[in-house]
């Protein structure tokens, strides 16, 4: 979005002048404020949208558990921010609405049965593709790519045990909405997901006028 890069445009300038830094140094605050503003105007606007679909805490908890295995598992990225904001607010959103309007009718054994196909599912791609590099972060060194390999298994068992957790509890609709994340995350690292990503990505750009 236009108005982040200003604001994180300005931020750098800004901070660079007091700092008496080079352009290089600017360079990197601009990214470091992208990132950060980027953060605040996303959660602000997830928050907003969920609250208005009544789904605030489910939203929420499909977010975190999406970005934290994304941390560690890399996946697709859009090429703005706008377009990124865009797709993974729909997502989440509609996710949470899902979750919440159906887990009533979700049997245990239909719960059992998700959590199962996520976490096979998950282990296949996270050992096949994980992890997948951001145009911010480019993994090609072995030990690094072993490293972030490990911790997205190792996010991958700690998640098996706490939806196990909250099954046993009968909290048949935060299993749901763990599992939803951890799926749309996943997705977003496999060859498919990349595609189907791609294809958004060109249907959400401009149309260019004949001459």
């Amino acid at each position: 979005m236009r108005l982040i890069n200003k604001w994180s445009y300005s931020c750098a300038k800004g901070l660079a002048n007091v700092l008496d830094e080079n352009h290089q140094k600017k360079a990197e605050y601009y990214f470091g404020f992208q990132v950060a503003i980027g953060s605040i105007v996303k959660t602000a606007l997830l928050v907003a949208v969920s609250m208005i679909f009544g789904v605030l805490i489910p939203a929420l908890i499909i977010s975190i558990s999406f970005a934290l295995l994304r941390k560690v598992a890399g996946g697709y990225h859009m090429d703005t921010y706008g377009k990124c904001l865009l797709v993974s607010i729909a997502l989440f959103v509609f996710a949470a609405l899902i979750a919440k309007h159906t887990y009533r009718y979700w049997s245990i054994a239909w719960v059992i049965i998700l959590i199962t196909l996520t976490f096979t599912i998950g282990l296949y791609v996270l050992i096949r593709y994980a992890p997948r590099d951001t145009p911010n972060r480019l993994i090609t060194d072995p030990q690094e790519i072993r490293k972030f390999k490990a911790l997205s298994i190792a996010y991958i068992c700690v998640w098996l045990v706490l939806v196990t957790v909250l099954t046993i509890l009968g909290m048949k609709m935060y299993t749901i909405l763990l599992c939803f994340g951890v799926l749309q995350e996943l997705f977003a690292i496999t060859p498919i997901g990349h595609k189907f990503f791609d294809r958004i990505k060109y249907g959400l750009a401009p149309k260019q006028k004949p001459c």
